[in-house]
């Protein structure tokens, strides 16, 4: 898709390397909405889970 995840109107999205890939690549992103906006997740079945994977399905819970 030509302009990737900012081709429809009103996103906007940043890329950093933070140190979790070790080639040096982006490993970190943020996109964000300039208005308020519907969001949704695909979360992980694994039983052994990070905090802000809870955090985000909190969130995502008292969001609906």
């Amino acid at each position: 898709m030509e302009g990737g995840v900012t081709a429809p109107a009103g996103f906007r999205a940043s890329g950093l390397h933070c140190g979790i890939k070790a080639n040096g690549k982006p490993d970190l992103s943020l996109i964000v909405s300039d208005t308020l906006a519907a969001a949704a997740g695909v979360f992980t079945t694994n039983l052994a889970k990070a905090a802000p994977i809870y955090l985000c399905q909190d969130h995502l819970a008292a969001s609906a």
